[in-house]
């Protein structure tokens, strides 16, 4: 239960990062990316997913990180890839089948279903496939 709201805490920052600086390159003040929403998400996303895989490793999988940093480091962008492409997903069945285009469909397509079914995929990876080092024994008796 603490991995799971430890994950939910850092996956929360890593979100408001992410929609926060795709907005401020997007949309704000900076909007050196305005006119190009692929690429500030792209940006946006690299930035956020840098964070989240520095303190999930620090934070919530501390003890069960690998020793071969770089292989850590190219499962976790797979893990966030995987995600990234239920959430493209869940927008072009909204546009293509169901045929909603509006900014309040996009939004619930990916960043309310997309990004919730993302996070479950996400965390089952990070547990399963990324963060698999050695946590330590739990029992005393597994030392022996």
């Amino acid at each position: 239960m603490r991995e799971f709201l430890q994950f939910g805490t850092v996956g929360g920052m890593a979100f408001v990062i992410d929609i926060g600086l795709f907005n401020i390159v997007q949309h704000g003040p900076l909007a050196f990316l305005a006119g190009h929403p692929n690429s500030a998400n792209v940006f946006s996303a690299t930035i956020a997913t840098l964070f989240s895989w520095t303190v999930n490793r620090l934070w919530t999988y501390r003890g069960r990180t690998r020793d071969n940093r770089t292989k850590e480091g190219v499962l976790f962008a797979i893990g966030n890839l995987g995600g990234i492409a239920i959430a493209q997903f869940c927008l072009l069945f909204t546009h293509h089948v169901l045929g909603l285009t509006g900014p309040l469909a996009d939004n619930i397509a990916a960043y309310v279903v997309g990004f919730g079914l993302g996070t479950a995929f996400r965390f089952l990876f990070y547990h399963y496939v990324v963060f698999t080092g050695a946590s330590g024994p739990q029992d005393p008796q597994e030392t022996e």
